[in-house]
């Protein structure tokens, strides 16, 4: 699936955002990133992913029913953005940044590649996000882009926050719960963006999907 056909990009003011999906070339890499404790903080499970966990988890990728992509900025993997199925006509996603050196609005771009990826297929209605209460720079994110908000999920545990974490140990949280209609993104997406900065709306004519 092809979003933004333009894959040949030459533009030197804004970087080119493409996506491909997950290869075995890519699992080192990704492993890296997803056990940085600025990552690992904001996750569900924050432990230390082994590297047998690493690997068992790709394998068992192409039958979960998950989509797993590489975010490329101008030709390097910089970070993920992922989909999962939650429910009937909903996706649910998530991402991360590896990298530091990275374009600024990275992240507001990972926002609209995802609501992008969701709304160019027809049977999804809805885009899920659950995020970490204290997450504030990805909450204020959805509230910039409009979601709706949905009843919190309870914490599990408290959680222990690492030695790099802006919470204090064993803060607790809870689980702020988001949905997005995708007809809503569809009618809204020129308006959305000409809110945001100049320069994301502009680099939002650079993302694109790849099989």
């Amino acid at each position: 699936m092809t979003i933004n056909s333009n894959s040949d990009v030459r533009n030197k003011k804004y970087p080119d955002s493409q996506f491909t999906q997950l290869k075995e070339t890519d699992l080192e890499q990704v492993w890296h990133w997803r056990n940085q404790p600025a990552i690992r903080q904001n996750m569900h499970n924050s432990k230390t992913i082994s590297w047998a966990e690493h690997q068992a988890w790709f394998e068992q990728l192409p039958q979960s029913g998950k989509v797993f992509y590489i975010f490329h900025q101008n030709n390097r993997a910089i970070g993920t953005l992922y989909f999962d199925t939650a429910g009937p006509g909903k996706l649910e996603w998530g991402c991360y940044v590896g990298e530091t050196d990275v374009w600024p609005g990275s992240g507001l771009l990972l926002e609209i590649a995802a609501l992008d990826y969701a709304a160019a297929q027809p049977h999804i209605s809805h885009l899920h996000a659950e995020v970490l209460s204290f997450n504030q720079s990805v909450l204020k994110m959805h509230q910039l882009f409009g979601y709706q908000t949905c009843p919190d999920k309870p914490a599990i545990s408290l959680k222990a926050a690492s030695a790099t974490a802006s919470t204090s140990a064993a803060e607790p949280f809870c689980i702020k719960v988001f949905e997005y209609q995708t007809a809503s993104w569809r009618a809204q997406r020129s308006s959305i963006l000409a809110r945001l900065p100049k320069q994301i709306s502009a680099a939002a004519d650079y993302i694109h999907f790849q099989d």
